[in-house]
């Protein structure tokens, strides 16, 4: 019988209810690590589906698998980003507004306050609005819209296996890294654009799932597209230590340019109460003459970069060629296109930092490093300071030029765009930050905040109580108490208010009554009580964070929680959350 008991509890550890309570406490790195390989796989099968469609369409429109819209005749360059508009204007027209919100401002949204909870329409939205609009040949990229499938595919994964709210908001993180690693071949980039623009944040606890589910995701879209070449780049590095001054200048000149972009999007964004058909008519307008004058300028633009590689793009080409590009994005995605602006960006910045290459070879009468060197330096700095994210910028540098050699000026050249563009952009240095401050989101949280996001209610809730009528005879209550329970609650029939006192307090109470008092009934809001609390419910799957706000927001002094029967499992007060971040 003994062998029996320990072995049924030593089963009890393998069950779903098992899972889901361990993910409710900071140490349960095994089971986050299960749950980052699923969602790395799951994000990677789904980012393998969208890329083949977007390379079937490229083959059925194009006839190449590049963004060769040049090689198009005019009409068709013309009626492309007409027709993807009106398409895209027909979607946004027909579904309901709260299915709109896309892209990665979406998932820092309901990240931040939402604990990683992702709608399943607005993913499936997502995903046909960018196939159109990168088929239709618009300013946009699809780093955006893959963080955004993948972060909607794990949360939902979470959601259905009804696991806790603090390891959805690990699994969003897992899914963005996967997405961005399948997406580009970059788990690295994967991994620390996940921590540094969705959780913001950095633990150790956090990273073994994310770098499971980006190396899961990556390893899968390599097994079955092959290893995809955006740029191809010599290795190279810098010539002489003696440019690292104008590598300085050159990031500053992209801060500023990456500061231009953040404020312009802004501005347009507060247009977004324009009708629809007005704000759509305007972005097709603008791709119709870019696609007339500049052809080059449709699509993500990843070919311009390795054509700014070679250094055969003069430098008033490279300039009319950033700032077109810089406007026809900010314009696409300020009128509230769905499309992403990562691509474009890093586009940008490759094209700007090869005219700032230009630049600095006029200037000396000397030698100077290749144009590829601040093309690629150019791209890492306009990425980290329009996303202010430093880190992963210079990651995605590395492993999409595969060149070692560049990371340490562009290093430097970072940090310059980044101190610039904050110096510009004192509200918000991030464009997705500045857009979701514009709508009076603020997504900066406390330290105390982020540490209670971690845990779930189920880590530090007491289950030590009992659940009592609000008239109970002695005897029944005296029973009750043989459990040995700290808390006991009640609901008071006159309020309908749930309350909770320590269990201490009542067999004080009953110490005094009189020994023959077994028939006695008791009211237990008669019970005299210093710490009497009233208490609301709270679902199990709660995070800590959620528990403190309720708690602040419904002045009510605690909580019970309940099952997904909404049967209470246990009690939290304020005492008990102060005592666990303390």
């Amino acid at each position: 019988m003994r062998k029996n008991k320990k072995l049924q509890q030593w089963l009890s550890h393998f069950t779903i209810d098992h899972f889901r309570e361990r993910l409710a406490h900071l140490d349960a790195l095994p089971q986050l690590a299960l749950l980052g390989l699923l969602s790395g796989l799951f994000t990677g099968a789904v980012i393998v589906i969208f890329l083949s469609i977007l390379d079937y369409l490229s083959l059925l429109l194009l006839g190449t698998h590049s963004e060769n819209y040049e090689s198009l005749p005019l009409y068709i360059r013309l009626a492309g980003p007409a027709i993807g508009c009106l398409l895209l204007g027909l979607m946004f027209w027909f579904i309901p507004a709260a299915w709109r919100a896309q892209g990665i401002g979406h998932v820092m949204e309901r990240f931040s306050f939402n604990q990683g909870h992702m709608p399943w329409p607005n993913a499936i939205h997502q995903f046909f609005s960018v196939l159109i609009a990168l088929a239709s040949g618009l300013s946009a990229g699809r780093e955006g819209p893959a963080v955004h499938m993948g972060a909607a595919l794990s949360s939902i994964l979470g959601v259905k296996l009804r696991l806790p709210n603090n390891s959805l908001r690990i699994l969003v993180g897992c899914g963005s890294a996967a997405a961005i690693g399948a997406s580009f071949n970059t788990p690295i980039a994967g991994v620390i654009f996940a921590m540094e623009v969705i959780m913001a944040e950095y633990t150790l606890v956090g990273f073994t799932p994310i770098i499971l589910a980006s190396v899961s995701g990556t390893a899968l879209s390599q097994w079955l597209l092959g290893e995809p070449v955006l740029f191809d780049a010599t290795p190279v590095e810098l010539y002489s230590l003696a440019e690292l001054p104008w590598v300085a200048a050159s990031g500053i000149m992209t801060g500023i340019l990456s500061a231009g972009f953040i404020v312009m999007a802004g501005r347009l964004f507060i247009l977004q109460s324009k009708p629809l058909a007005i704000r759509f008519s305007l972005v097709a307008a603008a791709t119709m003459l870019a696609a007339w004058l500049l052809p080059v300028l449709m699509g993500t633009g990843y070919d311009l970069v390795n054509q700014s590689f070679t250094g055969e793009l003069s430098l008033n080409f490279l300039l009319i060629l950033a700032g077109g590009k810089l406007l026809l994005t900010a314009l696409t995605f300020g009128l509230g296109v769905p499309v992403g602006i990562v691509g474009p960006l890093v586009v940008v910045g490759g094209l700007f930092g090869a005219a700032m290459g230009h630049v600095g070879a006029f200037l000396v009468d000397t030698r100077v490093s290749d144009i590829s060197v601040y093309a690629m330096i150019g791209m890492a700095a306009m990425m980290a300071a329009t996303l202010n994210a430093p880190l992963a910028a210079l990651m995605a540098l590395l492993e999409l030029t595969n060149n070692p050699n560049i990371i340490m000026p562009g290093m430097l050249a970072v940090v310059s765009a980044i101190l610039a563009c904050q110096y510009l952009t004192e509200r918000e240095p991030s464009v997705f930050r500045y857009i979701l401050a514009l709508r009076g989101l603020d997504t900066r949280h406390t330290l105390i905040s982020h540490t209670l996001s971690r845990a779930g209610v189920i880590a530090v809730m007491n289950q030590k109580f009992i659940w009592c009528e609000h008239q109970i005879s002695l005897a029944s209550l005296k029973n009750r108490l043989q459990q040995k329970p700290v808390w006991l609650l009640y609901k008071d029939t006159d309020s309908e208010q749930v309350c909770m006192m320590p269990v201490a307090e009542v067999v004080s109470y009953l110490d005094e009554l009189s020994e023959t008092g077994h028939d006695l009934t008791i009211l237990l809001s008669e019970i005299p009580s210093e710490e009497r609390l009233n208490a609301v419910a709270i679902d199990h799957r709660s995070t800590l964070a959620q528990a403190d706000q309720m708690i602040a927001d419904l002045r009510n002094e605690a909580l019970y929680v309940t099952d997904q029967s909404h049967q209470p499992r246990g009690v939290i007060t304020r005492q008990m959350i102060e005592n666990y971040y303390r």
